[in-house]
């Protein structure tokens, strides 16, 4: 959260030594230079700048980003990306529980970033905790059903906005992960769709039917594919 020149000489050499190392990589689509930055503060947009435009002198063929949770109104380093990438927790860290709110705070989140911006957007981070086996009905948070309904809540939206501007979605987490204890962390963080030892909760078939989906809307499914998905 600093932005004294120490920081922005460090920072650069960082970003030197990732793109030397990682530039010839067929998976690498775009730069991120940061991860959730006090991006609201006023030095943020010089440092930003300078940032952005020394990481695309080093490789011009590529966008570059850094991943947001700032207000879109005053982050001060959006106007010199190239894609807006924002994390939210509708009905988690905002308004825990409510999932009546995701849909319209979702909704109202790329209309407010694209408005301003005119920008492509990824969602570079969405989802839930649940812990493995726990159910509820009605759900209530930490359940495996409630996770499931949070994202689809957000993919309803999703499918609405990537017609226009929304380019991506990046769920948060693949696998169950150990933290520092926490009020908010159910030993660990539970936001995974597997759990530690890699087994499926709901939510992991949840992203196999619509990723399946994608790709045979898009056109995109790998060569090797033999069966297509159609349930």
């Amino acid at each position: 959260r600093s932005f004294e020149n120490a920081s922005l000489t460090h920072h650069l050499e960082v970003m030197d030594e990732l793109v030397r190392r990682d530039k010839n990589h067929p998976s690498v689509v775009m730069w991120s230079v940061a991860n959730e930055p006090a991006a609201e503060m006023p030095p943020a947009g010089l440092y930003f700048q300078m940032l952005i435009k020394h990481t695309k002198v080093l490789d011009p063929t590529r966008p570059v980003t850094f991943i947001t949770d700032s207000n879109y109104a005053r982050d001060k380093g959006a106007p010199y990306v190239d894609v807006i990438c924002v994390n939210s927790y509708f009905s988690w860290y905002h308004d825990p529980g409510h999932l009546e709110v995701i849909q319209i705070q979702l909704n109202t989140q790329f209309e407010n970033w694209y408005g301003k911006y005119q920008k492509p957007i990824i969602q570079s981070e969405y989802g839930a905790d649940a812990a493995p086996g726990f159910h509820s009905d009605p759900p209530v948070m930490f359940t495996e059903e409630y996770q499931k309904l949070v994202l689809r809540d957000y993919h309803s939206v999703f499918d609405q906005k990537r017609k226009l501007y929304v380019v991506g979605e990046l769920i948060w987490n693949f696998a169950d992960f150990m933290t520092t204890q926490g009020v908010t962390r159910m030993v660990g963080n539970k936001k995974g769709i597997f759990t530690r030892q890699r087994q499926p909760k709901e939510a992991a078939f949840i992203l196999k039917e619509r990723y399946w989906r994608l790709a045979n809307e898009t056109g995109r499914l790998p060569l090797w594919t033999k069966y297509p998905c159609s349930h």
